[in-house]
């Protein structure tokens, strides 16, 4: 028997709320890891890419929208969001299982009845961002707490542009600016020191 007609894909689909979705494209039950992989006839694996490094890899599965409990509403309101995935190559003939790809659902895509499931690898993680972003601009939202406003009190459609001047002049709030008004960027870090620069390590701002 040809060893390429034996073997097939399962995808182990785990949602942030603790529901897990097995399936294969096998066309009968598949046991690995004493959970059962139940037939998805209309799943297939779609175009994948393994980066070395610390270059992100990328995939995707494409399902219908068909699995128990998870409605394509579900799946536009967010039910996805921040949900593992896993993919293995099976080979049935001799049960041996192959981890493919780990990572986590990116981006969802609709057509018909059919959903797109993008997989970002590992290396993903790298690229968020954590803690607080430095910069100039305000990082509040207009009237929540950290900001310490109440929205209420301003006529509608009033509309903050997140800078130290408009936090300070045009609603006397500069004790609340979540920003970095001094922030250097990158034109003064790159420029020279001129000859009329002050040089005794005090702020230029003083």
């Amino acid at each position: 028997m040809d060893k390429v007609t034996t073997l097939c894909s399962l995808w182990r689909l785990s949602l942030k709320d603790g529901t897990i979705y097995r399936f294969t494209d096998h066309d009968d039950l598949v046991i690995f890891g004493g959970e059962t992989y139940v037939l998805n006839d209309s799943a297939e694996a779609g175009v994948s890419e393994s980066q070395a490094g610390f270059s992100v890899d990328t995939g995707d599965i494409r399902t219908r929208v068909n699995l128990p409990d998870l409605s394509p509403q579900a799946v536009r309101e967010g039910a996805l969001d921040g949900a593992k995935i896993s993919a293995y190559r099976h080979d049935w003939s001799d049960g041996t299982t192959q981890l493919l790809s780990q990572g986590r659902v990116g981006d969802i895509r609709f057509s018909e009845n059919v959903i797109e499931v993008e997989w970002l690898g590992q290396t993903s993680l790298l690229n968020r961002s954590t803690g607080r972003l430095f910069s100039g601009q305000c990082d509040a939202q207009f009237g929540d707490n950290r900001c310490g406003l109440n929205a209420a009190d301003f006529p509608a459609k009033t509309n903050c542009p997140r800078s130290f001047d408009a936090c300070r002049d045009q609603f006397d709030n500069s004790a609340n600016f979540r920003g970095f008004p001094h922030l250097l960027g990158d034109d003064v870090l790159q420029a020279g020191v001129g000859d009329r620069d002050r040089r005794d390590g005090g702020s230029r701002y003083a």
